[in-house]
């Protein structure tokens, strides 16, 4: 069995944190600013010097290919993304692209040669803590939106993701997607509690859930907050607040099976002396069902449309484009298993309830996601901690998927 070196992968993650350190211990790098472009530089610097050669495409994904014996086979693909939330911790998503960089010289040191090539690959924006919506890269790499679309999204100043792209120097000439490949494996923290609690190593992730959102604007009327009469006064700001609290009660209503927040809001004129005349409130939700995502979703616009009458504001609500359930390959979820009880790990199945790159790169080729466990479920915050060994015992796991995966002779 293949074992990485956890103590190169722990200091290359360390190393990694230190760009855009935080003061209580985790990392900013939102997409495309400077730190993340000093990671990326990073990224590029150590593949390199481990004898891979890079591509950028046309959206800023890197990909770094370590070459087969048969070059032309379609290549295993392994990574995430290095773009941190604002601000997020040390592992969400670095731990799969720096796991693929020393599952690479791990192989090297081995001296052990695939017949496929192998390709390490950080996504551009996965995060979409600046620019939203996440996941752009991999999503246009699997042909489900488009480049103009991309480049043109802004971000809260105003700034073009295609600018950004250019200004840091990763607007590359590469076409984005249009070739084959092999099979995706991404490893990842769980963002849940589940594998720590059950003092479990290792989760095979099995299947996705029902996610969801939307956008609800409110109008009211503006007006002088301290001469407008409270009688006629039509706040967009107390409408929203309504609303903002009663999305809450409906994600409570979910648990443990489904959830519900909203998550940003933003309102028009945003002085101190003026009453509100618009507000945008944007909400996400997730469920283990259909049913109850879309339930979720129906209490949502009923409640929008009750708390326009109550306040006398005109509303509208606006659904987002919907994930729907899939399933793994089971081959790539036995897989997963075999390599971890191979390898005396631990291992159970569960499911993932959030967004990853490995979602949309389903549509391309066989995908598998690995789950390790991180404290108390924490992600998406400074204080996101995975253990060196989870880490390592991750990489362990993905380096052997990846080596078997990377063997199999053309079709």
């Amino acid at each position: 069995m293949i074992r990485v070196d956890g103590e190169r992968l722990w200091s290359d993650l360390m190393t990694m944190a230190a760009i855009g350190a935080t003061a209580n211990g985790g990392s900013y790098r939102t997409a495309l600013s400077d730190a993340d472009r000093d990671g990326r530089n990073l990224f590029v610097h150590w593949v390199k010097d481990a004898g891979m050669t890079v591509t950028i495409d046309k959206i800023g994904n890197v990909f770094a290919r370590r070459s087969g014996i048969d070059d032309n086979l379609p290549p295993v693909m392994v990574g995430s993304h290095l773009d941190t939330q604002a601000p997020g911790g040390k592992f969400d998503g670095v731990l799969g692209v720096l796991a693929g960089l020393e599952v690479v010289r791990t192989l090297d040191r081995a001296g052990i040669r695939t017949r496929r090539p192998i390709e390490v690959v950080n996504w551009t924006n996965e995060e979409g803590a600046r620019f939203p919506p996440g996941v752009v890269g991999s999503n246009l790499f699997a042909g489900r939106t488009t480049l103009e679309a991309l480049l043109a999204t802004r971000d809260r100043a105003g700034i073009f993701m295609g600018d950004e792209l250019k200004r840091i120097g990763y607007a590359g000439e590469a076409e984005v997607g249009q070739r084959p490949v092999d099979s995706y494996i991404e490893l990842h923290i769980e963002q849940g509690p589940v594998l720590e609690a059950a003092g479990v190593q290792i989760g095979a992730v099995t299947h996705t859930s029902y996610q969801g959102g939307g956008v609800i604007e409110i109008l009211g009327e503006n007006g002088h907050s301290q001469t407008t009469r409270m009688s006629k006064r039509r706040n967009a700001l107390v409408g929203a607040a309504k609303i903002v609290q009663e999305i809450e009660q409906i994600g409570m209503a979910q648990e443990p099976h489904g959830m519900a927040s909203a998550t940003v809001i933003d309102i028009w004129p945003n002085n101190r002396i003026n009453i509100p005349h618009k507000a945008v409130v944007q909400f996400l939700t997730v469920h283990a069902e259909a049913g109850g995502r879309d339930g979720i979703l129906d209490s949502i616009e009923q409640l929008v449309e009750m708390v326009g009458r109550e306040h006398r504001l005109s509303v509208s609500f606006r659904r987002n484009p919907q994930r729907d359930r899939f399933e793994f390959p089971s081959e790539l979820v036995e897989m997963t298993e075999k390599a971890s009880r191979q390898l005396g790990y631990t291992s159970m199945r569960l499911p993932t309830w959030t967004a990853h790159d490995a979602l949309n790169m389903h549509v391309v080729c066989p995908t598998a996601l690995i789950f390790v466990p991180c404290r108390d479920g924490v992600s998406h915050s400074e204080f996101e901690w995975c253990e060196p060994d989870h880490a390592k015992a991750g990489a362990d796991v993905l380096a052997n998927m990846v080596h078997e995966r990377a063997q199999r002779p053309g079709d």
